[in-house]
């Protein structure tokens, strides 16, 4: 498992693609992650990536999102986050039954996709977008920007 990691991360690091074109595709890939296809996750990210020409790869590395210890807690703030918009009310969840509960909450399972996914697809494909930028820089050997922008005295 760990040479599988590290081949992909080896992949990762060595595709050609922008920074602009890397936030886009792992934000789509933490979209679909945050779906309720579970065990299908990587499969969508990859043909979704693949109908709008994104990088395949770094969507399927954003659909991990989903791994076994953080979807229960994104169930959780999705089925929370919409029961609570539509009735004002919590739902009694926890995240050792967060995935039975949630195919019984299948509405708000998907109604809290679109409000939880797409917050946090676009926090997590900025924070690409500025560390491939950094990258990028970095590896063309330009100046990194300076942490203070106070001149010495």
């Amino acid at each position: 498992m760990r040479d599988r990691v590290k081949a992909l991360w080896q992949a990762a690091k060595s595709e050609r693609a922008t920074p602009r074109e890397v936030a886009f595709a792992i934000g789509l890939g933490v979209f679909v992650g945050c779906t309720p296809a579970i065990g299908v996750h990587g499969w969508v990210a990859v043909g979704a990536a693949t109908l709008l020409r994104l990088s395949r790869l770094y969507a399927f590395i954003g659909s991990r999102v989903s791994a076994f210890f953080i979807m229960p807690f994104i169930i959780i703030a999705e089925i929370q986050t919409s029961h609570f918009l539509r009735t004002r009310t919590w739902v009694a969840l926890t995240w050792k039954n967060a995935d039975e509960e949630g195919m019984a909450l299948l509405g708000d399972w998907i109604l809290g996709t679109f409000l939880v996914g797409i917050p946090l697809a676009t926090v997590l494909g900025l924070l690409a977008f500025v560390v491939t930028t950094w990258r990028h820089r970095a590896k063309a050997g330009q100046a990194l920007p300076e942490s203070s922008t106070i001149p010495p005295t």
